[in-house]
């Protein structure tokens, strides 16, 4: 990445973080000269990474990203149907390994505790570290698996996000970009390292060992690219990056004398001599949790709309149920058969309104599918399933307290879209029809967009125009990486770190609204939440 980007931009990049570096000094509390010997000993350059993270963005005209913990920092498009992910790191050149992911949630659910209990085992029982490798290889392989599965899962959901609706043409290359200050002592020096943020290779894994035998819950493996070590506290996986071997160029720091000058004068400078922009391109924003106040992800509606009720109109049952004999009772075991079919207007026939029934129907058409596989016969099964589930991708983005939502903020998808009926009866439908209610949906991470409107009972649903299943293809199978008719669990999230839903209202309305999945902390939510996760705001502020 770092060869094709503009020398211009790389520049600009390399002033403000060398001139912030210049500071450091200030941050030193160790005095610089051997007075005896009257030898200089530098301090090492400092690397703010919020700050650098900040000016990557400034400087390349990056887009922040920071997508949970798959350290994705930033997206940059270098061409039309190229763009790169980027995770931003600094540390040190003489530092060892790195922490890239975390996985504390999918190892607490996906029982790894238990594997690694017997490894503890197994390496008491032991009587060298080599031979409680040989004891734990199958055990720490099953987990080097696990954590390259959920590790791929997550780059490939980030990619998805970055690539967008149209991803067919676009080519997304993952990156770190890393800034590695000298050490102390060394003459001042900021090397940039460049190294491929690539999926680990399950196939090709090979078991390197505990990193002592004491520890035997921390082991190190590798799959031939990269080498990596999970430490069983808080579940973290760390890549070692082979610092000086990335350099790809390096940065002469020259240190302000008296820092300390430059802060004692910073409050001279008159605003009116400093250049000021407004960068900010959101008017307001909202976020809310997808999993519900229970942490759970609704089975039946929302993101998992496929598994719905029956979407066949009643008075069209029966007679869906009659075509499907005519056309298939010769071609198959009869007594078998006629039992699917018998099977099948039960569902057809029946009231599912309450929990309890949607949970029996769910059984219901497991049961009815698996006894029509029994009768091989291709496409009676996928008639089948047709009748019995809605699209395998049909979906909408549920909107948390939509009635809430849509009277305090009635023009937020545009004007009047919020507003209701007032006719008796008719209260919970939109005022405007749908044609009306059609905006713009931008996925911020790749600047691609679909026609979408506001839609349901009290506005509760944001779907895309023409077919439920647009939104449904792209956010399932590639952001949330499911297969067909799999539903979305908070396990799922979990494994993706993607919890939440933000959407943004842009300053300039022709673009109208920016939507992207974020990882929300439940204890700390930001400031623009809605729906249950609100509340901790409101506690927090109390406290």
């Amino acid at each position: 990445m770092w060869k094709v980007l503009p020398e211009e931009n790389k520049q600009k990049y390399k002033k403000l973080i060398t001139n912030f570096a210049s500071l450091s000094k200030a941050f030193s509390q160790k005095s610089e000269t051997d007075e005896e010997n009257e030898v200089k000993e530098f301090v090492a350059p400092i690397v703010n990474s919020k700050f650098q993270e900040t000016v990557f963005q400034k400087a390349f005209d990056a887009v922040a990203e920071d997508i949970a913990n798959t350290s994705y920092d930033a997206s940059l498009k270098v061409s039309g149907t190229s763009k790169f992910l980027i995770g931003i790191k600094s540390f040190g050149i003489a530092s060892g390994d790195q922490k890239i992911a975390q996985f504390k949630a999918s190892s607490e659910a996906d029982g790894w505790n238990d594997i690694l209990a017997q490894v503890k085992v197994n390496a008491t029982e032991s009587i060298s570290k080599s031979e409680a490798d040989i004891l734990n290889d199958d055990l720490y392989r099953e987990l080097a698996r696990k954590i390259g599965f959920l590790r791929n899962e997550r780059i490939e959901s980030s990619k998805a996000q970055i690539k967008g609706f149209n991803a067919h043409d676009i080519d997304v290359d993952a990156i770190y970009h890393i800034l590695m200050p000298s050490k102390k002592g060394s003459v001042p020096t900021i090397y940039v390292g460049e190294t491929d943020y690539t999926p680990i290779d399950i196939d090709n894994l090979k078991i390197i060992g505990a990193t002592s035998k004491d520890k035997s819950n921390n082991f190190k493996f590798s799959d031939g690219r990269h080498t990596y070590k999970y430490t069983s506290a808080d579940s973290q996986l760390y890549m070692k990056f082979h610092n000086k071997e990335i350099i790809v160029d390096e940065w002469s720091v020259e240190y302000v004398e008296d820092p300390f000058v430059i802060f004692e004068n910073l409050d001279k400078l008159l605003l009116s001599d400093v250049a000021e922009e407004d960068r900010s391109e959101i008017e307001e924003s909202f976020s809310w949790m997808i999993p519900n106040k229970n942490g759970e992800v609704e089975e039946s509606s929302g993101y998992n709309g496929f598994n719905g009720g029956l979407k066949l109109a009643k008075d069209g049952r029966e007679k869906r149920a009659d075509n499907l004999y005519k056309k298939f009772y010769m071609h198959v075991d009869l007594p078998k058969f006629e039992k699917v079919m018998a099977d099948l207007r039960v569902i057809l026939n029946g009231e599912w309104k309450t929990k309890e029934k949607k949970l029996e129907l769910d059984r219901l058409r497991l049961d009815l599918l698996s006894e029509v596989e029994k009768l091989n016969n291709v496409e009676l099964a996928e008639k089948i399933e047709k009748t019995l589930y809605r699209d395998a991708s049909e979906m909408y983005i549920p909107i948390p307290v939509s009635r809430w939502f849509h009277d305090n903020n009635p023009n937020f998808f545009g004007p009047n879209v919020g507003t209701f009926q007032t006719e008796k009866g008719r209260e919970k439908k939109l005022a405007l029809p749908v044609d009306e209610r059609i905006f713009r949906l931008e996925f911020m991470p790749s600047g691609d967009a679909v026609q979408a409107y506001i839609n349901q009972d009290d506005g509760k649903g944001i779907q895309s125009i023409g077919k439920q299943t647009i939104l449904g293809e792209w956010i399932l199978r590639e952001v949330f990486r499911l297969n067909n008719r799999q539903l979305l669990t908070t396990k799922r999230l979990n494994e993706l770190e993607i919890n939440g839903i933000r959407l943004n209202k842009f300053k300039d309305q022709s673009r109208g609204i920016g939507l992207e999945f974020i990882w929300i902390d439940v204890d700390n939510p930001p400031e623009d939440a809605i729906g249950w996760i609100a509340e901790k705001i409101k506690k927090r502020v109390v406290h």
